[in-house]
């Protein structure tokens, strides 16, 4: 129990300020690169907004890489104050270290989902709230908005513009589709809005695929629209969602811009992602091996972060696969946690053996 809670200190005091530094970096980047621009929009204290409402993405995402150099330092400095040595002629090996640390990265996986999972997506819809907000006094307003493009239930929905709370809509467009994906029509209408009631639509022209006009019709009740929720998910998206969020989307009962591919893969990355950090720890493991030696060499150090990046690097371009519907979505994300396991497993047996 004593060896644990040294042990667990010393790895989640590291722990800590590797992933703040790694935070900072990566915001000192964002910032210098965005400074400009969020200081149009509003002043200093909006400066330290963007900042906040980036933070806990930030975080999440550079859990497990802090979690790879705090297992680093942390058994390096076993190794090179020869507790490791002391503790291997005891009778305990590397693999029992592990195990002491793993309710320490236990609570780095947890804390990686809910950041990622829960915190993340609300801080960056309010982010991208306010950036909408604000368009008006960037450096180069957007004049040329993209068409956005959604699906909901068995309608394709093009809408040209989206006012800020969701409820005004213009240049829609509707292609209502047969159980067997066949278009039925094509409807037009000027704009769009949300009331107590529903939508209704204005100005409408409702015409044939073929695009013989059928009808014109000054308005025209919209029953099957989406909630102006929906629709400012699509047109402001984001890149963390809970995963409530994503199994809606699987299931087809919010409007969405995305094929079934991608929410599968995402909804499986978020499971994987708690693998992750012990994934890394496993890779750390090598650098318990070194010797304290006068020119002792960085090999292990420099394979266990080789380890790593190459365990990040693979699996987020295998999940970009998935999400493209390339690869299976299961195949696609857990292929690299299976793998990377794999190899550090094999090269803590290696060692231990030697």
């Amino acid at each position: 129990m004593i060896r644990r809670r040294y042990l667990s200190r010393m790895f989640l005091g590291r722990l800590l300020a590797a992933l703040l530094g790694l935070a900072a970096l990566i915001q000192l980047l964002d910032l210098l690169d965005r400074a400009s621009e969020v200081l149009h929009r509003g002043g200093l204290l909006d400066l330290v907004r963007y900042a906040g409402l980036r933070l806990p993405s930030v975080l999440g995402q550079m859990v497990p890489l802090a979690v790879l150099i705090a297992g680093m330092l942390t058994l390096r400095r076993l190794a090179m104050t020869l507790e490791m040595t002391a503790l291997r002629a005891a009778g305990i090996p590397v693999r029992r270290v592990l195990v002491m640390l793993l309710p320490a990265c236990a609570m780095a996986a947890v804390a990686q989902a809910l950041l990622l999972g829960v915190v993340a997506p609300r801080t960056e819809r309010a982010l991208a709230a306010w950036w909408a907000r604000t368009e008006s006094r960037a450096l180069v307003p957007d004049k040329k908005t993209q068409r956005v493009w959604l699906r909901a239930g068995s309608q394709i929905i093009g809408i040209d513009r989206v006012s800020l709370d969701g409820t005004q809509l213009q240049g829609v467009l509707l292609v209502p589709r047969s159980a067997d994906a066949l278009a039925l029509a094509r409807i037009e209408a000027e704009s769009a809005e949300h009331t107590s009631a529903g939508w209704m639509l204005r100005g409408v022209r409702v015409a044939e695929p073929s695009g013989a006009v059928l009808a014109r019709q000054a308005l025209r009740p919209w029953p099957e629209g989406p909630p102006p929720a929906e629709i400012l998910d699509v047109a402001r998206p984001t890149d963390a969602q809970e995963p409530w969020w994503l199994l809606r989307a699987l299931r087809r009962e919010k409007a969405v811009d995305r094929g079934p591919a991608f929410y599968q893969t995402r909804l499986h990355t978020m499971a994987a992602r708690l693998l992750g950090p012990f994934v890394m720890l496993l890779l750390a493991a090598v650098v318990a091996f070194d010797v304290p030696r006068r020119g002792s060499s960085m090999a292990r150090s420099l394979l266990a972060l080789s380890l790593g990046l190459g365990f990040m690097l693979l699996s987020g371009l295998l999940g970009a696969l998935g999400e493209a519907g390339v690869m299976p979505a299961a195949l696609a994300v857990w292929t690299a946690p299976i793998l990377f396991a794999a190899i550090g497993g094999s090269l803590l047996i290696r060692f231990e053996e030697q």
